[in-house]
């Protein structure tokens, strides 16, 4: 009799979802937009990484965020600068609500150029915020406006460089 209670208690739980962000998306050369296969993307849960991946061969990534977290999904790839984004998930949550909601986001990355400091990168480069009682996904503005005009300035210095390089070595 006791499994049996704790079989129906754990049925319970599992029945007692709320909608959840299902964030799918496909990384990018910042300069060709041609998909990078096996951009690593790494998911940290409230500061601790809780998944690693690869993109698939046509660099597209997909992963379903829980609720009540603070998120930053981070993408590398080899000779490339790593960028990121922060997602909260925080909110009021209609009991037994399984429905997810798919937002689509495309991450660019960029060759890193040696001799020019891109730490600012290092910092997302967005921040959203999930409302899972009405499935709404909101990116702050306010922290975008303040951020754009040095990833602009540091990124028209990469492709300056890489032009440069280029004109060079033809």
């Amino acid at each position: 009799m006791r499994t049996l209670g704790f079989l129906a208690l754990c049925l319970v739980a599992l029945n007692a979802d709320a909608a959840r962000l299902h964030l799918k998306g496909q990384v990018t050369d910042a300069i060709t937009r041609t998909p990078i296969a096996k951009a690593l993307v790494r998911v940290y849960r409230d500061g601790v990484k809780v998944q690693a991946f690869e993109t698939n061969g046509s660099g597209r990534y997909d992963v379903v965020l829980d609720n009540s977290a603070d998120y930053v999904i981070r993408f590398s790839s080899p000779g490339r600068v790593t960028k990121c984004f922060g997602i909260d998930t925080h909110g009021p949550e209609w009991a037994d609500d399984r429905n997810v909601t798919p937002v689509e986001v495309e991450m660019t990355l960029f060759e890193r150029v040696e001799g020019l400091d891109l730490s600012f990168f290092d910092m997302p480069m967005g921040l959203a915020r999930f409302t899972p009682m009405t499935g709404f996904l909101s990116w702050n503005k306010t922290y975008e406006e303040r951020i754009q005009p040095e990833a602009a300035r540091l990124y028209a210095e990469v492709r300056l460089r890489l032009d440069q390089a280029v004109a060079k070595h033809p």
